[in-house]
C-alpha cells in the first residue's frame, strides 16, 4: 500500500495492481487485483461439533462450531515484500530480486461459528448449506538477503546506500474476522454415526466488506552507516485472504434424531 525511504520519507513507486479475473469460472478472483498472488495447498485436522433440530420431516436446522490446525506456508521468492521495489541511486535498483529474498505467508489455524440448513432427501442422508463467521490466524515473514549481490540492493553489509540495512528478517502475526459459506452432505450409518463431505469458501478482505478487512502489516528497516536520506526503509502492505476448504469427516450423535 506504500513504500518510503529516508527522513523525510521519499516515496518509492509501487508496481501496478493486476486486473481482476475476467473468467466467470474463476469467480473467487473477481475481487480486487493484486501485486502478487501467493497460493499453496495444505492438509489439516479439524474438530467440529454442534446441535441439529429436525423442524419438519425433511428440514433440519442447526448451529456448528469448528477449529482447524494446518501449518500452511506460501512463499513469494525474489523480494522481501509482496511486490518488487525499484529505487536508489544513481539509477533505480531492484531491492531483493534474488532467490534468497522471500516473502512468506503462514496460516496455522482457523475456526468458525455457523448456521446450517438441511434437506433430508432420504431417511439417512441430508444435503445442507452453511454460513457464518470465521476467524483465522495469519503470519507474515519478510526475509532480506544478507548475501552481497551485484546491482541489487539488499541487507548485505554495506550494500544499501553504502550502509547495512536490518533487521534481515521481520515477522508479524494477527487474527482476523471473516465470513464463510459452504455446502455439504451428511449420511448416517449405524445408530449414532454420521459421515460428511463438505466444501467451504472463507474470505478475509477479498474484497473488503464492512468489518471484513484484509490483514495489514508494516515493515521498518533501519540502515547502519547510511545518511538520513537512506534510512529508514518503511513498507506497508495488505494481505486479502481467501480459503477454499474441502473436508471429509465423521461425527457421533449423542442424541439420535430422525435422519
Amino acid at each position: 500500500t506504500s513504500a518510503t525511504f529516508g527522513a523525510p520519507p521519499s516515496a518509492i513507486p509501487l508496481p501496478k495492481v493486476s486486473e481482476p479475473y475476467d473468467n466467470p469460472l474463476k469467480w473467487w478472483g473477481a475481487g480486487p487485483g493484486a501485486m502478487q498472488f501467493i497460493d499453496n495447498i495444505a492438509i489439516g485436522t479439524r474438530i467440529y461439533g454442534g446441535w441439529n433440530f429436525q423442524v419438519a420431516p425433511v428440514v433440519v436446522l442447526g448451529v456448528e462450531a469448528d477449529f482447524l490446525y494446518a501449518n500452511e506456508s506460501a512463499v513469494f521468492h525474489g523480494s522481501p515484500y509482496p511486490a518488487n521495489l525499484l529505487f536508489g541511486t544513481p539509477s533505480p535498483l531492484p531491492f531483493g530480486a534474488t532467490s534468497k529474498d522471500e516473502f512468506k505467508v503462514k496460516t496455522k489455524w482457523d475456526g468458525s461459528l455457523r448456521l446450517r440448513g438441511g434437506w433430508v432427501f432420504n431417511p439417512d442422508s441430508m444435503l445442507y448449506l452453511t454460513a457464518g463467521l470465521v476467524w483465522a490466524h495469519l503470519g507474515a515473514e519478510s526475509t532480506c538477503s544478507t548475501v552481497p549481490t551485484p546491482n541489487v540492493s539488499n541487507c548485505a553489509p554495506g550494500n544499501y546506500f553504502s550502509g547495512t540495512l536490518g533487521p534481515a528478517t521481520i515477522t508479524h502475526s494477527a487474527t482476523k474476522l471473516g465470513w464463510t459459506v459452504g455446502a455439504g452432505v451428511d449420511r448416517s450409518f449405524g445408530s449414532n454415526w454420521i459421515a460428511r463431505a463438505q466444501y467451504r469458501f472463507s474470505d478475509f478482505g477479498y474484497p473488503s466488506l464492512g468489518a471484513f478487512t484484509p490483514f495489514a502489516f508494516t515493515d521498518i528497516r533501519q540502515c547502519t552507516g547510511c545518511s538520513a536520506s537512506g534510512s529508514p526503509l518503511t513498507v506497508s502492505y495488505e494481505l486479502p485472504v481467501m480459503q477454499h476448504t474441502f473436508e471429509v469427516g465423521i461425527a457421533y450423535k449423542f442424541k439420535p434424531f430422525a435422519y
